[in-house]
């Protein structure tokens, strides 16, 4: 498998927008895995000056990047083939010029048909060029979406130029923020003074120890990007396979200390065992074992607050529990991480299986 260790740049600016926007479940899952995080000055000026921004456009950005951010290769191109070591601006990737819209409209409504709609890439161009009502009512009617979100995918689905120049004009904005708050600097002064003085392999090293964790196989066909993030080292967004190619987020610290070597199969087991034993935790994988659902599903079945749920399926995700469909929001059961328990306490305290 091709493998490419950079750095491409919106997604550090991706992650500190999601902090923001969910500071409280991303700290308590931190505290409860055992992770002594403390947020940078800079981020947290950061997440001042985005949340004190009253403006609509803020708000539908900032909302549309929050539960589209996956989408952001197919948003933000790289123009040229990523190779190892490469960095890559934010503005590098803005300004789309007319040539590149239909490329991007194009790669968008490929994932979104397959992801999002279920059909196929060539059903949902035709939708659109015959049956627009129908599209903006199946739009609609995807769980789990805001109605910023919704205006976002089908200003890009048929005005593509407005949603490109929506999308530049308030990255631009952002970016603002992101400077001044003293943030873009520190990001991309750790980043590059990692990649400086450390060679693509270990990256690559603490990606096989990732994958060893999580007990994840890839198809080896496609290739694989895996770019540093350092606004909330200890954070990764999980693994996208996208119809090109794998991609994968890792928080700088992850790489140099959480995954910088394998991690036990004890250590892994007993985390395991931790996240288990919350009653509500347990009670949403019995719900989720018996059909895969969204979010606000497990709101309504468990009568809790969002944010709540938002904390235990960030542990349960944390631990390789559970599966969210990053394009769908569809959330299931890893059953291979339970066969994989099983096997490890079956090994760890020496029970032969009956034959």
């Amino acid at each position: 498998m091709e493998m490419i260790a950079g750095y491409f740049e919106i997604y550090d600016l991706t992650m500190a927008i999601q902090f923001s926007l969910n500071t409280g479940p991303v700290e308590k899952v931190l505290k409860t895995l055992g992770v002594d995080y403390e947020p940078s000055a800079q981020l947290m000026e950061f997440r001042e000056l985005l949340l004190k921004d009253g403006e609509w456009s803020t708000r539908m950005y900032t909302t549309f990047m929050n539960e589209l951010g996956v989408m952001a290769p197919i948003l933000f191109p790289i123009r040229q083939k990523l190779q190892d070591g490469m960095i890559v601006k934010i503005e590098e990737s803005l300004n789309v010029q007319d040539e590149g819209l239909e490329l991007i409209k194009d790669r968008f409504i490929q994932v979104f048909a397959d992801r999002r709609l279920r059909i196929s890439h060539h059903d949902l161009k035709k939708m659109i060029l015959e049956e627009p009502q129908k599209v903006s009512k199946a739009v609609e009617a995807i769980g789990g979406t805001s109605a910023d979100t919704i205006w976002f995918i089908n200003q890009l689905l048929f005005f593509p130029k407005t949603a490109m120049d929506f999308l530049s004009s308030n990255t631009l904005r952002i970016l603002d923020y992101y400077e001044r708050s003293g943030l873009r600097e520190l990001n991309i002064g750790l980043v590059k003074g990692y990649m400086e003085n450390n060679s693509p392999q270990k990256v690559k090293d603490a990606f096989s120890n990732f994958l060893d964790y999580y007990g994840i196989t890839l198809d080896e066909s496609k290739p694989l990007y895996i770019t540093l993030q350092n606004s909330v080292p200890h954070t990764n967004s999980g693994l996208m396979t996208y119809p090109t190619f794998h991609l994968l987020i890792m928080g700088l610290e992850e790489v140099t200390e959480d995954f910088s070597g394998r991690i036990p199969e004890e250590v892994r087991l007993r985390s395991l065992l931790k996240v288990l034993s919350d009653e509500t935790r347990f009670k949403i994988l019995k719900r989720l074992s018996k059909e895969p659902a969204l979010q606000k599903d497990l709101v309504e079945f468990t009568g809790l607050a969002k944010s709540t749920i938002s904390y235990h399926m960030g542990l349960l995700f944390k631990s390789s529990l559970i599966d969210i469909d990053p394009f769908s929001s569809i959330i299931c059961v890893r059953r291979e991480t339970i066969s994989r328990a099983v096997a490890d306490i079956r090994n760890l305290l020496n029970i032969k299986e009956k034959r």
